[in-house]
C-alpha cells in the first residue's frame, strides 16, 4: 500500500552531493530534491523520535521487533522505498516531467524557457522505442542499434522540469497549456549562507568560512514524498530533513491512484540508482548525479552511488513504481 507525505520546511533546505565543502571556495548548487538515502535517513530518524527509542539503543538492537519490522535494523537497508518525489503547489500536485518529451524551440526561434509560462502553446514530440523498419540504415551507438530519432528542428528535452501529474497521464503531442509545467526556478529559490568551520568538539576553526547553497520553497508550495510502505509515522508530527537538520512538519496525504495502462516506456516519478539491471532499460533521462554522505553505524564514508534522476525514461517497468505514458 503506498504512503504519501506532504512535508513544509520551516526555513531553508540544505542538501549536497559528492562536492567538496571547502573553505573559500565558491557556492555549488544544492542537489535538489533530496536524495532517496536522505529520505529514507530522515524517516527512519522520526519514527525513533516518535517512539523514543535513542541511537544507541537502536544501533545495539535494543528495539521491539515490530519497529525493526517498520524501519529495519541499523546499518542495513530500510525496508521501505521512496517510489515519488514530487510537489503541490496551491494544492495541485506536479510530478518530474518525462526526460523523453520535447518541444521544438524552433518555435521561439531558439530561445530557451526560463519559467513555466515560456511552454505555454509548445506542442510536445515524445520519443517512443524505434523498430527496425524506422532505421533502415541501421544507424547505432554505444547506446544499441536502435536510436530514436526527433523530427524537429530543435529539440528542448522537459528533463528538470515539473510537470501537472494529471496532465501527465493525457496524450503527450497536445500544446502545454497555462501552468502545465513548471521550472525549478517556479519551486524554489537558492539562498547563499556563509557559515565557518566547526571540529569535532563543536569548537570554532579560525578562518575558515564557506558558503553553502540553501533551497527556499516558495509560497505554496510544498515537497511529496510516496512511499511504498509506511514506514510507522505517526499521520502528522515534524521531522529534520537535510544538512543541520532543518526542521519541518509533515502530514499523511491520500495517494493518488496509479495507472495500469500499459505503455511502451516507462517513467519513474522517483530517482533510481544506475544498476547492471536499470541501466540497459534506460530510452531518456536527464543528467546522472552521485550522492555519498556518512554511515553512523559505521562511522565512516558512505560508497558513493549514481542516480538517474525522476523523470528518466525506460523501456520496462523496472520496479513496479513507474508511470506507464500515454
Amino acid at each position: 500500500m503506498n504512503t504519501w507525505y506532504e512535508i513544509t520546511p520551516a526555513d531553508t533546505l540544505f542538501f549536497r552531493g559528492t562536492e567538496p565543502l571547502e573553505a573559500g571556495q565558491p557556492v555549488t548548487q544544492p542537489l535538489f530534491p533530496p536524495p532517496v538515502s536522505v529520505i529514507q535517513g530522515a524517516m527512519r530518524t522520526a519514527v525513533l523520535i516518535q517512539n523514543k527509542v535513542s541511537f544507541i539503543d537502536y544501533k545495539a538492537g535494543r528495539c521491539p521487533d515490530a519497529l525493526f519490522a517498520q524501519i529495519g535494523r541499523c546499518g542495513e537497508p530500510a525496508p521501505f522505498h521512496v517510489t515519488t518525489l514530487a510537489f503541490t503547489v496551491n494544492d495541485t500536485l506536479y510530478v518530474a516531467a518525462p526526460a523523453s518529451w520535447y518541444v521544438d524551440l524552433g518555435q521561439r526561434k531558439g530561445e530557451k524557457p526560463l519559467c513555466g509560462e515560456d511552454f505555454t502553446g509548445l506542442s510536445v514530440t515524445p520519443i517512443e522505442p524505434e523498430t527496425a523498419d524506422q532505421n533502415p540504415l541501421n544507424i547505432c551507438s554505444s547506446a544499441g542499434p536502435h536510436l530514436p530519432l526527433l523530427p524537429l528542428e530543435d529539440p528542448f528535452s522537459l528533463a528538470g522540469f515539473w510537470l501537472r501529474r494529471d496532465r501527465l497521464l493525457e496524450t503527450a503531442a497536445s500544446p502545454l497549456q497555462e501552468k502545465e509545467i513548471l521550472a525549478p526556478a517556479d519551486i524554489y529559490d537558492i539562498e547563499p549562507r556563509t557559515g565557518i568551520a566547526m571540529d569535532s568538539r563543536r569548537k570554532v576553526i579560525q578562518s575558515q568560512l564557506y558558503t553553502a547553497s540553501h533551497v527556499r520553497l516558495r509560497p505554496g508550495v510544498c515537497l511529496v514524498i510516496g512511499m511504498d510502505k509506511a514506514p510507522g509515522l505517526d499521520s502528522q508530527g515534524t521531522i529534520q530533513l537535510g544538512g543541520e537538520r532543518r526542521m519541518c512538519t509533515y502530514r499523511s496525504i491520500p495517494a493518488p491512484e496509479q495507472p495500469r495502462d500499459q505503455g511502451r516506456v516507462f517513467m519513474s516519478p522517483a530517482p533510481v540508482a544506475m544498476t547492471e539491471k536499470t541501466v540497459p532499460e534506460i530510452c531518456c533521462a536527464g543528467t546522472p548525479f552521485t550522492v555519498a554522505g556518512w554511515d553512523l553505524s559505521k562511522g565512516f564514508h558512505k560508497p558513493t552511488t549514481t542516480w538517474l534522476p525522476a523523470g528518466s525514461v525506460f523501456y520496462k517497468n523496472i520496479n513496479s513504481h513507474c508511470i506507464p505514458l500515454a
